[in-house]
This record gives C-alpha cells, structure tokens and sequence, in this order.
C-alpha cells in the first residue's frame, strides 16, 4: 500500500473528525447488459493479511458483494463506515474506484486489485467460491467433509477452506458462513478471512 493509500485508510479509521476527509466512492463502471440475470447480494465482513516490500501488512472491514449475470461489484468499506474502494469487473474489462482519485481500468480485475491496493481479493474466484464450487475452466482439487459438503478448494494459486455454514433462509441447504482463502506464491503470502451474513429471507 502507497502513503498516500496508508494515509487515507489511517484517516478513515482513526476518528470520527476525520470522517469529512473520506470523501464517498461513486462507481464509475456500470453493469454490462444481463438480460434476464438474477442479481444476488452478499454483505460480510472480512481481514487480510500479506506481505509488501518485506512487512506484514493488514486490512479488515466489511464488504458488500453484488451480482448480475456475469458483473460483479465488491465494496470494500472501513469499521467505521466509509466505502475504502469499490471493485466493478463486467465482461468488458474491470475497474477500481477510490476516493479522490481518478478511476483505474484493467482488463482483468484481480492484477487491478493486487497493484493498486497491496492485496488481492480473488474477484474472479470468488464468484463461485462464495457458493462453495470451484471457478469453471480452471483445474481444481477439493476434499468434502462428513455431510458431504466442500471442506477445502485448491484452484488458481488459492486455498480455500470453509471453516464453517450456516442454512439458507428456505432450508433446503447449506451456505458458507466462514471462508479462509490463502495464497503462496510469487506475489508473497496473503491470507483472506470472510465472514458472510446470513441471507436476507424473501
């Protein structure tokens, strides 16, 4: 993380005067057409360590996850309220918003992540880890545990273990309630915790 991107998140979760210097995250990137498409939410919160330029390093709020077909929009927000970035990937290409500073654009949104921020959250696998299967067109390997549901997932350099579930609004089956996802690689170690809510009933 940048000094300007440490100063910034200091600001934000130091104390209520400096909330003024927050300033709110508009995304800049709307939706590709999703014709059709369901879209889902998801609202948790989550901590992640790595290391960057040989120091441990570490990041915790909560976050808003939004989906749409094949869009995806991740708000990362601080304790104290205030949207710290917000993550666009459609299938057009990936954007990252950040307070005060001018929208950054990739083709694909994770490199954007890890370069602009320190850390990276795995976007693209996420979409299908957060409903405990692996990301399709990537090899994967996975154990189950007694019920039968996945206990852990190796896909794309990331371990991805679901430590625990929670039941869905209609009982008919279960979802994560708890994902450690880690990394060690070339980019350095990185370790993610999310602890996801339970779903709003409809």
């Amino acid at each position: 993380m940048d000094r300007s991107r440490r100063t910034l998140t200091l600001l934000c979760l130091s104390a209520p005067l400096w909330l003024a210097a927050c300033a709110s995250v508009t995304p800049s990137r709307q939706f590709d057409a999703a014709a059709g498409a369901r879209a889902s939410e998801l609202t948790g919160r989550f901590a992640a360590n790595y290391v960057r330029y040989g120091r441990d390093e570490g990041v915790q709020g909560s976050f808003h996850w939004r989906e749409q077909g094949e869009n995806v929009r991740l708000d990362l927000i601080s304790p104290l309220g205030q949207t710290l970035a917000v993550v666009t990937a459609t299938p057009s290409g990936a954007t990252l918003d950040l307070p005060n500073e001018p929208p950054r654009n990739a083709p694909q949104v994770d490199a954007l992540l890890e370069q602009s921020l320190g850390f990276a959250l795995p976007v693209a696998g996420m979409r299908d880890w957060l409903r405990a299967r692996p990301a399709p067109g990537a090899p994967a390997s996975a154990t189950r545990d007694a019920q039968g549901r996945l206990e852990t997932l190796s896909q794309n350099g990331w371990t991805v273990r679901y430590a625990a579930w929670q039941a869905a609004p209609d009982g008919a089956e279960t979802l994560p309630r708890r994902i450690d996802l880690a990394r060690d690689g070339a980019g350095g170690p990185m370790s993610v915790k999310l602890v996801i809510d339970a779903p709003a009933s409809h």
